[in-house]
């Protein structure tokens, strides 16, 4: 996935540990549809990622500033 750019929305009602055990961790950036006038649209959900616990802080890093920076070439 990495060496061929593909990229994956996660969600906070994902298992992460699960995903992660394949090693995405680089191809991960997380999904909320913020802006988007929809009743799934999760407003809050950077904070909720921020609070989880069963994903490391280095991951956490990763979906939400390493990956989104590489995808989109910042």
């Amino acid at each position: 996935m990495e060496t061929n750019r593909v990229y994956v929305t996660c969600e906070n009602a994902d298992d992460l540990p699960y995903v992660l055990s394949y090693g995405t961790s680089n191809s991960l950036v997380i999904g909320t549809d913020y802006g988007h006038i929809d009743l799934s649209s999760e407003v809050d959900a950077i904070r909720i990622f921020k609070e989880r616990t069963d994903v490391s802080p280095d991951i956490k890093r990763k979906i939400l500033h390493d990956n989104p920076r590489r995808f989109y070439a910042l």
